[in-house]
């Protein structure tokens, strides 16, 4: 059977099947990775009723894509982009030229060119298949001058693409990246900036993590590590328009001359910044002002933010007296409890904002009863020449103590 068919008597032997790259892997599996955890997210919210699963789906959706745009942000290779179509000589050896695409992307991590042409019939080159995209990574060191073992990671890569015979678009425009001296030093500040971008954007991602955490319990403090995110992005943008190279780069052609531009990447983790911003802004003002609603909106127990007291209808009145001033108190008068013993709960809010609160102070609605004390007063200093029975007055109602046993009605 093995030699059926075989006259040359060994094995088959086939060429390579040399394919473009159509999609960049690292941004398919982060968009695939997303996706399941907001497929897996609104899964949850099945079970929920009508208006509880409306939230539930919003904070799962605009959790997911702050997530997946910082992500994407990080790894894309769209933070400069440039595209052209121009007449170009091909490759060393053969002196027919060609009418090709060219484009250049510039992430944080690395440059791809792409070079695409359809061969004129009748030519050298009617037969061959130009359609190329060549990656040069330079993550993360300059290394020495020229292009030995010691050299940066982009030096040796194009030295490899040299030998290989890449066309000469490509080189040409790669280039341009590789050369550190004078005043062309676009590799160099290319990878200084991609390298304080990706610090700061890899630092928003345990922001993130701990935003949905505290989403579930604090909403003041999801508010804050969602505007952390947002300044982290808003950051790596800014470094990246200020360090990235001092004179723009333009790579010329005979017909046309390559300008990068601002890409999708950039855009993304801006927007997603500004976003993240405007999130956490609503979030705190809806706490300090709405805070029923937020917790409502989140899910959270309200009731977990508050510190509990046991205070007499007095010294209630007193404080309503003292807080009413600023409407800082959901309280009325306690005039209605005919004994003096008689008490409620008072729920005050954990918070070092305390003028900005809209409720600092709430009253429980389970009366209590507290136990009499007759030797409950007051030690006031005596001025020199009186005698105890000249101590002055205080209006201020008999402040008790806090008691760890109380008699619910």
């Amino acid at each position: 059977m093995f030699g059926l068919a075989r006259f040359e008597g060994f094995p088959s032997m086939f060429g390579h099947n040399r394919t473009p790259v159509t999609v960049d892997l690292d941004e398919i599996f982060i968009l695939f990775v997303f996706i399941v955890l907001l497929v897996t997210g609104l899964a949850v919210t099945l079970g929920y009723g009508k208006k509880k699963s409306l939230c539930a789906i919003f904070k799962v959706g605009v959790s997911v894509f702050i997530g997946g745009s910082l992500m994407i942000s990080n790894y894309g290779q769209e933070w400069e982009v440039s595209h052209i179509e121009t007449k170009t000589p091909y490759r060393a050896g053969v002196s027919t030229e060609i009418y090709a695409a060219i484009g250049i992307k510039i992430g944080l991590r690395s440059v791809n060119v792409t070079l695409k042409a359809n061969p004129k019939p009748n030519t050298p080159l009617a037969g061959e298949t130009i359609d190329y995209n060549e990656r040069f990574p330079w993550t993360w060191d300059q290394g020495r001058f020229g292009f030995g073992p010691n050299s940066g990671l982009l030096q040796r890569t194009f030295r490899e693409a040299q030998r290989k015979g890449l066309p000469i678009p490509i080189l040409w425009v790669v280039d341009y990246f590789i050369i550190d001296g004078e005043n062309i030093r676009f590799g160099r500040f290319y990878r200084t900036a991609g390298w304080y971008c990706h610090i700061l954007l890899w630092a928003a991602l345990p922001a993130w993590i701990l935003a949905n955490i505290f989403l579930q319990s604090v909403g003041r403090y999801a508010a804050y590590f969602t505007g952390l995110v947002g300044f982290l992005e808003l950051l790596s943008c800014i470094i990246w328009a200020s360090v990235r190279n001092p004179i723009p780069l333009e790579i010329p052609f005979e017909q046309a001359t390559l300008k990068t531009t601002y890409g999708f990447s950039f855009w993304l983790a801006l927007s997603t910044g500004i976003l993240s911003l405007l999130i956490a802004a609503v979030l705190i003002v809806m706490d300090l002002r709405c805070p029923n609603v937020l917790s409502n909106f989140l899910g959270i127990n309200i009731l977990d933010q508050y510190d509990e007291y046991v205070v007499r209808a007095n010294e209630l009145d007193y404080m309503r007296d003292k807080t009413n001033k600023d409407g800082s108190m959901e309280l009325g008068r306690m005039s209605a409890f005919p004994d003096k013993d008689d008490g409620v709960v008072l729920l005050k809010r954990r918070s070092t904002v305390k003028r900005a609160q809209k409720d600092l102070l709430r009253v429980g609605y389970v009366p209590v009863k507290i136990p009499h004390y007759d030797d409950v007063y007051y030690n006031h200093p005596v001025n020199p020449g009186t005698s105890n029975d000249g101590v002055e007055s205080d209006e201020r109602p008999l402040l008790l103590p806090r008691r760890k046993k109380m008699t619910i009605n």
